[in-house]
């Protein structure tokens, strides 16, 4: 067990060394829902905004705090067995929503989920294939682009009552069309305590780390953010049942 979370931590500490460049302070408020739809199929809704408190400047600019990314994915998830998962999904993203440089992204992802206990932890391997349209304001076009993410992840119980438990997860981004400026452009990095507040609900929160290089201008930004995550799940199976 203590290797694991040295190797998530690693990989968390790795990225942070790495990352010189512009940095964004602020917070990740997310509504982690799902349900179980019958023995084979679950269904997720999974929404997250990014709102910035703090951001260095950019050639003597200021970026706008406030409001920089709202995100919504609905995904069906079909159960090949107890510990491997396939999806699909379709995702909205709208950069500054409110701002006149807005930027939408229309995309769908193919991913496969194995997930297995250790001990008392629950460890989880996802392959994620990201289909993008992501609208470029100065050409008005909207270009097909396409990555890969992988990500590595963990969650075990706190205490004795199981009433608390620990996750954490790294998840690397691999652009793979042709023309990429950069190969490796993005890393997500959490660590979080959960406290559950019903048989199937819980709050989530800890420290959410993100780098991302811009391919437009190179640059390379940091987001260090709380995230507050409300995760509910919904058996309708059993209630059939």
């Amino acid at each position: 067990m203590k290797k694991i979370l040295l190797t998530v931590f690693a990989f968390c500490g790795a990225v942070i060394v790495y990352a010189q460049s512009l940095n964004h302070i602020g917070v990740f408020p997310t509504i982690d829902h799902s349900g179980t739809i019958n023995n084979k199929l679950d269904y997720s809704f999974y929404y997250f905004a990014q709102l910035h408190a703090y951001n260095d400047e950019v050639n003597n600019q200021t970026e706008p705090t406030g409001l920089f990314v709202f995100y919504s994915e609905q995904a069906l998830h079909y159960k090949l067995n107890k510990m491997l998962t396939l999806s699909g999904s379709y995702v909205y993203e709208r950069q500054y929503p409110f701002e006149n440089n807005y930027r939408n992204e229309n995309r769908f992802y193919v991913q496969a989920t194995y997930k297995y206990p250790l001990n008392k932890a629950s460890i989880k391997h996802r392959l994620r294939f990201d289909g993008r349209f992501v609208q470029n304001r100065l050409t008005g076009e909207t270009p097909f682009t396409h990555r890969i993410r992988y990500l590595a992840g963990i969650s075990l119980p706190v205490g004795k009552k199981d009433k608390c438990y620990f996750t954490a997860y790294n998840e690397f981004f691999f652009n793979t069309y042709k023309g990429a400026t950069v190969k490796y452009a993005e890393n997500w990095a959490a660590v979080a305590i959960g406290i559950k507040t019903g048989k199937n609900s819980s709050v989530e929160a800890g420290p959410l780390y993100i780098f991302w290089v811009n391919d437009n201008i190179g640059t390379l930004n940091n987001f260090y953010y709380l995230q507050v995550a409300w995760v509910s799940h919904i058996n309708f199976n059993k209630r059939q049942q």
